[in-house]
């Protein structure tokens, strides 16, 4: 009896485990088609999967994050951080020891540095600039990352914040991935494939509120 109720505990503790995993929605490839041109203000949520990256014995989960690109002939501002005309920003969160949340361009840097996310998919939306101010509003609110609330949660989250309904992205399950994102990704018929994220500048994060730069370790 006692080993008939251990293993229906186990059952169960198994289920729950495998539920967190689950994506119980249904995928419709293009069947969506999201219109933007590139100029004025531009924004983009892009994934990566890692299966290029993984390796024998290494697993590589991949990373998601969101980016501003401004074509609109002036300055905008996010933050206290200026966005020059034709320059792009982005960020996401990331389990940084020296600070669990938001970082800034460190994904350009990555790619530049080191070759990083190639393949990686976007999908790009044009914004006005009063959504700026959504934006700013989320990252200072939700400036961490937990296990559950990783780069994948954390971005499309604040990407359905944006974006009309016929464009939000399915929510998924309690434990978010880029592997599933993509799912949602490829539901639009105008993904983008290597997105240039060249014109990006410093690292950088916020930490009590004041910008800190930082710079990538060389591997050469």
């Amino acid at each position: 009896m006692k080993k008939l109720f251990f293993t229906g505990i186990l059952i169960l503790i198994s289920t729950g485990i495998l539920c967190l995993f689950i994506d119980f929605n249904s995928y419709h490839t293009n069947e969506k088609h999201l219109p933007y041109m590139d100029k004025g203000i531009v924004f983009s949520i892009t994934t990566f999967d890692g299966v290029n990256e993984t390796k024998p014995f290494v697993k590589c989960l991949g990373h998601t994050w969101l980016s501003l690109d401004n074509y609109s002939g002036h300055s905008i501002y996010l933050k206290d951080y200026e966005i020059k005309n034709n320059e792009t920003l982005t960020f996401s969160v990331w389990a940084i020891s020296a600070h669990k949340g938001v970082y800034f361009n460190l994904e350009p840097n990555f790619i530049k540095e080191n070759g990083r996310y190639s393949g990686c998919q976007s999908l790009s939306i044009n914004i006005d600039e009063e959504e700026l101010s959504v934006i700013e509003n989320y990252i200072d609110n939700n400036n961490k990352w937990t296990s559950i609330k990783n780069c994948s949660y954390w971005s499309i989250h604040l990407w359905n914040k944006i974006v009309d309904d016929d464009f939000k992205m399915k929510t998924q399950t309690i434990v978010y991935t880029p592997k599933k994102l993509l799912k949602s990704l490829k539901e639009f018929d105008c993904i983008t494939t290597d997105k240039d994220f060249s014109h990006a500048k410093d690292i950088f994060f916020y930490n009590n509120g004041s910008r800190e730069v930082l710079k990538l370790c060389s591997r050469k």
